[in-house]
């Protein structure tokens, strides 16, 4: 669901276990949670439940989690994942081969079309510039449900099990779609996240009003279903107190983003804003640095004007991080 290659230029290269240790030997204190998501899909790491198990013998009440778009949900993949004690699998969704459903992918004729094709989704009309979900996956999906809603039951561990869906315009029934599948299959709960569209032209998001109505459409949705629901851009008054309405984002109070040589970032958003390098440096001395600091306010930092992931109000669209400030369009302040 993020947009690795085109804005973010995330190489494709996966984090060493030497790096690894590295990282968890500068947590001198337990961290509370642990997310093993770097921009792609972490079921391809070949070492990923070593990492989880490393972390488990470091920091046994550490919560770890990873966001899939569950293609590896196989048999074996499942054993291992209910085997690991992962406290929370995200699984990104954003459209379902139902009955009925049209997908067009459109016949690339020249490189050029190629690269058309990867910016707008491989013209899928269904997944409304989304990634597909072929049908095999969602049985895999379904398998996985099964197996985790089995243990629960038997009083065994295992994860709790996300659906995040991006809203796109004019997305309510393909969302709605989502959540009846998410409430049928077993999901344990929904989260709706806002698409940022900086850097990509080709793309569009829905308007602040069109948005407020998705998403109380979906909460409504998701409660007949029993399922809990939330939404990073449907903040209660008392986190709207807490961000001085928007003025400061919650997201840089007590995370970090560690990318796979060890550089630390004050979010996934910033990667390429390197503040440090864990493999070189305590943590204590990066977090502590003025350069950190100065993410924590008063006011917005420079490198975050333009950007509203985390943001309950909706920015005008900026065509690339850090651009002009740009007023923020709320119920509140319009």
């Amino acid at each position: 669901m993020c947009p690795r290659l085109t804005l973010l230029k995330v190489p494709e290269v996966d984090m060493t276990w030497e790096t690894f240790t590295k990282v968890l030997d500068r947590c001198v204190e337990a961290p509370e949670s642990i997310t093993l998501t770097g921009w792609g899909e972490p079921l391809m790491h070949p070492r990923i439940f070593d990492f989880i198990g490393e972390i488990h013998r470091r920091f046994p009440a550490c919560d770890i989690s990873f966001t899939t778009n569950a293609h590896f949900f196989t048999n074996a993949i499942i054993e291992k994942i209910l085997a690991a004690r992962v406290s929370r699998v995200n699984v990104s969704l954003e459209e379902l081969p139902w009955e009925g459903a049209v997908a067009r992918v459109e016949k690339a004729e020249t490189k050029q079309d190629k690269r058309n094709m990867a910016m707008k989704g491989h013209g899928n009309e269904l997944a409304k510039d989304g990634h597909p979900t072929p049908p095999k996956v969602v049985d895999r999906l379904r398998r996985f449900l099964d197996a985790v809603n089995a243990a629960r039951r038997d009083g065994r561990e295992a994860p709790e099990v996300r659906m995040q869906v991006v809203l796109f315009p004019k997305g309510t029934e393909v969302m709605l779609r989502l959540i009846d599948f998410a409430g049928e299959a077993g999901f344990h709960a929904i989260n709706v996240v806002r698409l940022d569209v900086r850097g990509r032209p080709d793309l569009k998001r829905p308007s602040f009003e069109e948005e407020r109505s998705m998403i109380a459409a979906a909460r409504e949705r998701a409660e007949k279903h029993g399922v809990p629901f939330g939404s990073v851009n449907d903040h209660g008054r008392i986190l709207r107190l807490a961000s001085h309405n928007d003025s400061f984002c919650l997201r840089l109070d007590n995370f970090i983003y560690v990318d796979v040589a060890g550089s630390v970032a004050p979010c996934c958003l910033l990667r390429g804003h390197k503040l440090g390098n864990l493999v070189e440096q305590p943590l204590a001395e990066i977090w502590q640095s003025d350069r950190f600091k100065k993410f924590y306010g008063p006011g917005v930092h420079p490198a975050c004007v333009g950007c509203d992931a985390f943001m309950h109000g909706q920015l005008a669209p900026a065509p690339f991080p850090g651009a002009k400030s740009l007023p923020v369009l709320s119920g509140d302040q319009k």
